[in-house]
């Protein structure tokens, strides 16, 4: 059946993979895309300013969730509260883009069955995402440890090679 909605005798619609699902599919992905980018970004700022370590522990960050609720971690720290912010501002959008990522794969699998491309380069990217987290982890624990870095790097790039697909095949789909 298209992408459209059909009408039974009685009056009542029957919706089934509406458009406006798909459409908001679409729009979740390409969110989801836009936001793994800049979390890449702000990872290589965060690299590129000597901020690796300006969080010293995970997942917290001086032993707190928020380090500028309380002044005296920032201003007892080596790092200058730049380095600290975009540190923290890395995992915090990072998490945040994880749950994107989970949500843009369930939803793959419930509006998208029919197309298996759409479907598995969402589930590559949210199988990947564990590692990810991991690699995130040992990033810090293990200070920077280059191979670590260049992992962490390298799976975030499957990861948006992953949801690259996951949305450009989908707004390829809508347009059939």
């Amino acid at each position: 059946m298209p992408d459209t909605q059909r009408t039974v005798s009685t009056g009542k619609q029957i919706l089934s993979k509406q458009p406006s699902t798909r459409l908001g599919y679409r729009h979740l992905a390409a969110v989801t895309l836009v936001g793994t980018y800049v979390v890449m970004l702000l990872g290589a700022y965060t690299s590129a300013i000597g901020a690796g370590l300006s969080c010293p522990d995970w997942p917290t960050c001086y032993g707190t969730w928020v380090p500028f609720l309380q002044p005296d971690i920032v201003a007892n720290s080596p790092y200058s509260a730049l380095q600290i912010f975009a540190e923290w501002a890395h995992r915090g959008l990072a998490m945040i883009v994880g749950f994107l990522i989970l949500g843009t794969a369930i939803a793959a699998w419930r509006t998208h069955r029919d197309s298996p491309l759409v479907v598995w380069s969402a589930t590559l990217a949210i199988v990947l995402l564990p590692i990810q987290v991991l690699l995130g982890g040992l990033t810090v624990t293990r200070d920077l440890q280059p191979f670590i870095v260049t992992t962490h790097l390298g799976v975030a790039t499957l990861i948006l090679l992953g949801l690259t697909i996951t949305t450009v095949v989908a707004w390829i789909r809508a347009q059939n």
